[in-house]
């Protein structure tokens, strides 16, 4: 059983593995933006981790790695949320 707030459409999208080549309505089109690395960064927390994602000079949390259930219902460790 999968519980997340993502949509099923993210979890379960095929990867895109060519990211020079996006096939469009039977074209190929090749693609002159740079695809840049993300920077991730892991917070630990007593009982487990937050990943977060760096965003300009903000960072996003991506997800929270926890064995105590109250941290997912904590408003500071919500994916998506902006951390400094």
């Amino acid at each position: 059983m999968l519980y997340t707030v993502r949509p099923l459409e993210q979890i379960y999208a095929a990867p895109n593995n060519n990211k020079n080549n996006k096939a469009e309505n039977g074209n190929i089109k090749n693609q002159s933006t740079e695809n840049k690395e993300a920077e991730y960064r892991e917070v630990m927390l007593p009982n487990g981790r937050i990943v977060t994602r760096r965003d300009g000079e903000n960072y996003v949390i991506e997800r929270i790695n926890s064995t105590d259930m109250k941290d997912y219902l904590k408003d500071d460790y919500v994916p998506g949320k902006n951390i400094k």
